[in-house]
């Protein structure tokens, strides 16, 4: 067999050996380097542009939003709505198990890097690792440990980034505190390093062998970035949503945030990883949850979403997600996050006080914009994630709530006060209150008799418009 089809049938193998909760992120960098040995070429990036220093941003976002870039996107960063982002994670330097960088893929991405900066974006380099056995090779020794550190603090500097996101994935049970070591040390390196350097660290949505010390690694990186998704992946053995966020078993968004809040990782801490993607299954029938038929494949949602206006964009009011199905010489499903869906994970994020969203990848929604429209509305500068001021505070208990929330308006003095309900189309759902009113005011919604969706209480008092965004979940 000669040498290339030996290893790409390695690559066609692996993961049965790796198991079925191989990653996404794992999965698409180990497909894009079989493409590679198969004759696919990637973008080049200029790699000596000069790099200015990280500019003032020309729009604060109202949380972090933090993406990833893999290498196979190439050029895409030209048309990235950069008002609405915080940080990009190049992805990625793969470490071997001595700490070498093994493949850099091409870095330094100088172009990237300085659209980025220009932009006042940060940028980081996300550091790969995705097998048990290398990472324990690697944890288990201080000297490989501070290779890789020297190894990863050298590129950040070289290429003129702004810090290291972390994505070690297999971490054994038995190398949970020489992981928190490594991330101590790379932490110290990198402030010695730059002056505003940054660490985030990707972590898991369900920690199966307790091998991650949520608490521990929060203390030493800016953020958890939360890869809540893949709850449904390629090997499931029926369709399902791959973030739900509720629903579907015991484990899913929701679920997964609880979890790390209740081992002790403060909300400002978190990064609710959301998918741009989502997966395509041959099933047994139409109905949600059938059972699938061998492996899924990923569909991003430039793919995914012009395929379900086709066939008929789904609803699954369970998790929160959308999908659709159809027929041809037998059933297929697939279950993707688009524009609605993902509305209702970062309102979760905003009303559970997270740092922000994470988003694995960007450039998957392709020339599209209804995802950019998304981020725009949760966490833009006009988005209502903030009270308008000091004198009138809105708030809304619980949020999301089923079907009863109970709101309350205050501020300095009585005097005139309207309430309405808007859906997200802007159509008027239901008056609240039209009058005079005292310093406080506490009413209820009833909406028991509304579908499940993101709806606006707009008002007046007497000075500018305010909102607040209340999440119904039935």
């Amino acid at each position: 067999m000669k040498p290339v089809l030996l290893l790409l049938l390695c690559f066609c193998l692996l993961p049965i050996a790796l198991g079925a909760e191989e990653s996404i992120h794992a999965r698409e960098l180990r497909e894009w380097k079989a493409r590679e040995l198969s004759g696919w070429q990637g973008w080049q990036d200029p790699q000596n542009l000069p790099v200015a220093p990280l500019a003032r941003s020309h729009r604060n976002t109202t949380h972090e939003v933090h993406g990833y870039h893999p290498y196979w996107m190439g050029n895409a960063y030209e048309d990235y709505d950069w008002d609405l982002l915080s940080t990009v994670a190049f992805f990625s330097l793969e470490l071997s198990s001595t700490g070498d960088i093994s493949n850099n893929h091409g870095w330094p991405w100088t172009g990237l890097v300085e659209t980025a900066h220009d932009n006042g974006v940060r940028v980081l380099l996300t550091a790969t690792m995705f097998l048990s056995w290398d990472l324990t090779v690697l944890l288990s020794s201080a000297s490989n440990r501070s290779n890789a550190i020297s190894q990863l603090v050298s590129a950040v500097t070289e290429g003129g980034a702004d810090g290291v996101n972390v994505d070690f994935e297999g971490v054994a049970w038995d190398q949970r505190s020489n992981y928190v070591l490594f991330l101590q040390d790379l932490r110290i390196a990198l402030d010695a390093a730059l002056p505003n350097a940054y660490l985030s660290v990707a972590t898991p949505a369900v920690d199966w062998s307790d091998a991650y010390w949520y608490s521990a690694i929060a203390s030493y990186s800016d953020h958890l970035m939360v890869m809540a998704y893949d709850f449904h992946y390629p090997g499931s053995s029926s369709t399902g949503p791959v973030a739900p966020l509720a629903n579907w078993g015991t484990y899913n968004v929701t679920w997964s945030i609880n979890d790390y809040l209740n081992k002790g990782v403060a909300a400002s801490k978190l990064l609710l990883g959301v998918p741009y993607y989502g997966y395509l299954w041959s099933c047994a029938n139409g109905e949600p949850g059938a059972p699938t038929y061998g492996w899924g494949t990923a569909k991003t949602f430039a793919e995914a979403y012009p395929e379900a206006l086709d066939y008929g964009l789904l609803w699954d009011g369970a998790g929160q997600t959308s999908w659709y199905r159809y027929n041809s010489g037998g059933w297929y499903q697939c279950w993707f996050e688009d524009d609605r869906s993902l509305t209702f994970k970062y309102e979760f994020a905003i009303n559970e006080n997270l740092a922000g969203i994470g988003i694995w990848a960007l450039g998957y929604d392709g020339s599209r914009s209804e995802l950019w429209t998304a981020l725009d509305d949760a966490f833009g500068t006009l988005a209502d994630a903030v009270p308008l001021s000091a004198q009138l505070k809105l708030e809304a208990w619980p949020n999301p709530f089923n079907p009863r929330t109970r709101i309350r308006v205050s501020r300095e003095e009585a005097g005139p006060l309207n309430l309405v309900i808007h859906d997200l189309q802007g159509r008027s759902v239901q008056d609240l209150f039209h009058g005079q009113a005292g310093e406080v005011l506490e009413l209820d919604w009833q909406a028991e008799n509304l579908p499940s969706g993101v709806y606006l209480l707009r008002g007046s008092a007497g000075g500018p418009l305010f909102s607040k965004k209340l999440l119904l979940l039935k």
